[in-house]
């Protein structure tokens, strides 16, 4: 009886997330937490659902205590440890939000996302660790534009304009949407002295940023 009880409870809960009934999911959620036959795994899985369910309605007190109490169950869970990061990340703690990513990376060293993020941090705090990770990401996934766009910019930092040009160019190639990359590209143009490059893509990054806003407008 007890795990028929269970497994009503996990679809219950799913059933109402996809349905977009996030309190009630929550509830379902804490029912099963709350339950007396409640597996360590189990608990952990819960506790990972709470996280994103109260992140979603903007609870991020309530989101940082279920990710806690998930890797507490689960310690292996590198998803838990990159939501972490990412609410140190936009909390603009990143000594914090490194410290959870390095964590979500020594389980799921693959995780291109976290090495983005993590490489995000270490340019906020002006570290030049940032391109070495930008790079990791890019052995793992070579058609990864965050990564070159953020190496790109890394670069320009440091004034190795060259280098910048190349990465933001190899954004640009597989997204020639990205207006923030032609802006970038621009600006380092412009550094150079390339006055007619960079007016071209100042002018691209301009026409293409419009577009947008036209476009969401519309939805």
């Amino acid at each position: 009886m007890s795990e028929n009880e269970i497994s009503d409870l996990i679809v219950k809960a799913y059933s109402n997330q996809k349905d977009g009934q996030l309190s009630l999911a929550i509830q379902s959620w804490n029912e099963l937490l709350n339950h007396p036959s409640v597996t360590q795994e189990l608990s952990a899985n819960a506790q990972l659902n709470l996280g994103n369910l109260h992140l979603q309605q903007g609870n991020n007190d309530l989101a940082y205590e279920s990710m806690a109490k998930a890797i507490k169950a689960n310690p292996n869970s590198s998803e838990a440890f990159f939501c972490l990061a990412y609410m140190e990340q936009e909390k603009e703690n990143f000594n914090e939000a490194i410290s959870f990513f390095e964590s979500a990376l020594k389980i799921k060293p693959e995780d291109v996302g976290a090495l983005n993020n993590l490489g995000n941090c270490y340019d906020r705090l002006n570290k030049s660790d940032s391109i070495e990770i930008y790079s990791k990401a890019i052995a793992l996934d070579s058609e990864y534009i965050a990564a070159y766009y953020n190496r790109g910019n890394a670069y320009s930092k440091i004034a190795k304009d060259e280098l910048a040009l190349k990465d933001l160019t190899l954004a640009i190639d597989l997204d020639n949407n990205f207006y923030q990359a032609y802006y970038n590209r621009g600006s380092v143009y412009k550094r150079l002295g390339k006055s007619k490059l960079s007016e071209k893509d100042f002018a691209k990054a301009k026409k293409l940023a419009q577009e947008e806003i036209e476009q969401s407008k519309k939805q």
